[in-house]
């Protein structure tokens, strides 16, 4: 299925190759080696600049010319192979023969894929992407999928972007775009290239951040109180030992994208479990210090690890199991031992 995929038209360097050494774990404890080991080290690949003409782009984000599909369209290599057997056929079909399209004559520029809708991924993943790209993008209209406009996160986030445009495609249109430039992912997803991921925080939080602020602003604990999976069971437990410490409880889902950046950026010890919302480490000054609470066996969602090394700031972790025996990692409840959280958050706050 090779002949499937769209190749670009012309595709020049942009970044080198780097490998990214990552610090262990401040409370790593040797018995659980396997959760980190194979993230300590990763190469990761350099960034292209593509370039394709007369490509179309489905309003769900797919790139697409006579037939075959540019692999850009998705965050990671394996989703290619897995959607063009199941989807292909119907997807050329209801874009070539019921869908309308639109030429777009202005010279575009692509960012994102099909996991960019979400927060954690339009940061880390799409905003690097577009921090490769800033000095062209002032000449370019940035083209985004139907859905993003609705999301508030993104529209306050590209304002300290220098765009030429910015347009949102129809929920039926199918864009004709003459020359579409395209920014390879700076990293696989989970992972960073460090300069570029520094530069995206140091971005908005100059636009948006605050550093001065209370004791009470520096202590952070990120509730997942609100969402519908991967809460914490015990949270009362849990504010009542934080609550000991000076931390105080914020749901992101009551803030909006600028005040996110301005809570997080004066934070000095951020606590919360894996979820969306820790993304906000992207805010905090080097030298802060971050605990997530993680299933036990979760040897694959590292990307809070890799991210708080990026950005030089302490990473601290702990294990807690499932409220269900079958609970799985990325879905799951957890439990936290308040024993040992209590002396977690003791070594947490000592690094001053």
């Amino acid at each position: 299925m090779r002949s499937r995929i769209l190749l670009p038209d012309v595709s020049t360097p942009l970044r080198p190759e780097t490998v990214a050494k990552r610090r262990w774990p401040i409370n790593f404890r040797p018995d659980e080696q396997s959760l980190f080991s194979h993230e300590v080290e990763r190469k990761i690949p350099g960034t292209r600049l593509l370039e394709m003409r007369d490509v179309c782009v489905s309003p769900e984000g797919i790139l697409f010319k006579q037939g075959k599909i540019s692999i850009e369209s998705f965050a990671l290599p394996w989703m290619w192979d897995e959607w063009r057997r199941d989807k292909i056929l119907r997807f050329l079909a209801r874009n070539y023969l019921f869908r309308k399209h639109s030429k777009l004559d202005q010279n575009a520029l692509w960012i994102v894929d099909n996991w960019s809708h979400g927060y954690f991924h339009w940061l880390a993943d799409a905003l690097s992407r577009l921090y490769a790209v800033r000095d062209i993008a002032r000449n370019l209209v940035l083209l985004l999928p139907y859905q993003y406009e609705e999301l508030e996160f993104v529209h306050a986030s590209l304002k300290p972007f220098e765009l030429g445009g910015l347009r949102f495609m129809g929920r039926n249109e199918v864009a004709l775009c003459r020359r579409l430039t395209v920014p390879t992912h700076t990293a696989p997803s989970g992972h960073y290239n460090e300069e570029i991921i520094q530069g995206v925080r140091d971005l908005l939080v100059n636009v948006y951040g605050e550093k001065k602020g209370t004791e009470t602003d520096g202590r952070i604990y990120l509730s997942r109180g609100q969402a519908q999976r991967r809460t914490i069971v015990n949270e009362s437990e849990v504010l009542s030992v934080l609550g000991k410490f000076g931390f105080r409880a914020v749901y992101a889902e009551d803030l909006s994208f600028a005040e996110q950046v301005k809570v997080f950026s004066r934070a000095r010890f951020l606590v919360s479990n894996h979820g969306a919302g820790l993304t906000n480490m992207l805010f905090m000054s080097p030298g802060s210090s971050v605990l997530e609470l993680r299933h036990q066996t979760d040897r694959v969602n590292n990307s809070y690890f890799t991210l708080a090394s990026a950005l030089r700031l302490n990473y601290f972790y702990q294990t807690c199991p499932p409220d269900r025996p079958d609970g799985e990692p990325h879905t799951a409840n957890l439990l936290v031992d308040v024993t040992a959280l209590r002396k977690n958050i003791e070594l947490l706050i000592s690094c001053l």
